[in-house]
């Protein structure tokens, strides 16, 4: 089954009419050869069910094509300069600001294409080529074909058109039609950033160790159990580039609840705009945000989701507007921590959530975190 050009809308439009079948493997790795002149980063995928054939499945993958040669060192003053300007002396720790940045230095190529091997799956998919408009990025819906069950955890390959020895892996977080999701945000929500805070948002960003949000870790394991292994998918508004830090925190910090990251594109000419990219502002996010779920939703049309964010930018209006517009089957829940120093005013939430059942919408502090595990959100609860 091709899915490219104009089938594609088509077939997203059939989505939420459709019947599916049982669920697919927890999850399918794959790696990533390159060639000696370009590298390539896939990012972890969400798969799903051929609505036209339940044995089949079909995988969002998305990539990223570019130079393998990274050069920063134009990067190294300017950086420093602009930290400088904010109050952070980097000193002899910028070059763990400029690992951490180092995508932002990456040349991406337009008009490549990748192929993606799946162990335990019959078909070998090429992705679309690489864009000129977003410079090196490709997002494509490809058949994976039957998927056995002994692909879990197998060994597979996503391949550019000439090989080597070196690999890179991504994984693919299959899931059914049916049961649960969680959708949530990372900043504020599960790790600590200091959105709020310019300069702690640089520092955490850059330099810090990332840290958990206390207690939510335990939280994501306990949904894991309680709704039956759903599928999180992790939703920001950062950066792409930043996707090796953020995924490397979500593997190691919430490995009970591991799925997709969903990141902005965010495409910089100049290394001077790192910062405000790093301190992006929410309102920029928020139309990036419903149409990251939009996407969501067509792929598991009858999943219900809980959705996690913060009251430091626009989770509140973006999970209301996705309530409004899909219902509340597909958004059990809205749970939203509040942070202090955020717009935490009634005004401000009674206007986002204006026309939404009260019972469907949790605002928590960090006090009440550890009770969230309590909360039988399979049994109806929010």
């Amino acid at each position: 089954m091709k899915l490219a050009g104009a089938a594609l809308p088509v077939f997203l439009s059939l989505l939420p009419t459709l019947t599916f079948a049982s669920p697919l493997p927890t999850s399918i790795s794959k790696r990533i050869p390159v060639n000696f002149l370009n590298d390539v980063l896939i990012f972890d995928s969400p798969s799903f069910q051929d609505p036209s054939d339940p044995s089949q499945s079909i995988a969002s993958v998305e990539a990223f094509v570019f130079l393998k040669q990274l050069n920063l060192s134009g990067v190294t003053g300017t950086l420093s300069d602009a930290l400088s300007a904010i109050g952070i002396d980097a000193g002899e720790d910028i070059q763990t600001a400029l690992d951490r940045l180092k995508l932002f230095g990456a040349v991406g190529i337009p008009g490549m294409t990748a192929t993606v091997n799946v162990d335990g799956c019959s078909e070998t998919p090429e992705l679309s080529k690489t864009s000129l408009g977003d410079l090196g990025l490709t997002t494509t819906y490809v058949s994976l074909g039957t998927c056995a069950n002994q692909a879990v955890n197998g060994a597979a390959q996503a391949s550019l058109t000439v090989e080597d020895d070196d690999f890179s892996s991504a994984k693919i977080f299959p899931s059914g039609p049916d049961g649960f999701g969680v959708i949530s945000d990372i900043d504020d929500t599960v790790k600590i950033s200091n959105v709020l805070d310019k300069v702690k948002l640089i520092q955490t960003t850059l330099f810090d160790d990332p840290t958990p949000v206390t207690g939510m870790p335990e939280v994501y394991a306990s949904l894991a159990q309680s709704l039956n292994s759903p599928q999180f998918i992790y939703v920001s508004g950062s950066p792409y580039q930043l996707y090796p830090f953020l995924r490397d925190f979500i593997d190691t910090q919430f490995s009970a609840s591991t799925g997709p990251i969903f990141l902005r594109n965010i495409t910089l000419l100049n290394p001077a705009t790192l910062i405000d990219a790093v301190a992006a502002d929410g309102n920029a996010t928020l139309d990036y945000k419903v149409n990251q779920i939009t996407r969501i939703q067509q792929m598991y049309p009858k999943k219900s989701f809980l959705a996690v964010g913060d009251s430091t930018e626009k989770d509140p209006e973006v999970y209301a507007k996705v309530f409004n517009t899909f219902g509340g089957d597909f958004v059990r829940c809205i749970w939203i921590h509040v942070v202090d120093g955020a717009d935490n005013t009634d005004e401000r939430f009674n206007a986002a959530f204006e026309g939404i059942p009260q019972e469907r919408i949790r605002l928590y502090t960090n006090d009440e975190i550890a009770g969230l595990a309590d909360v039988d959100v399979a049994g109806g609860q929010c």
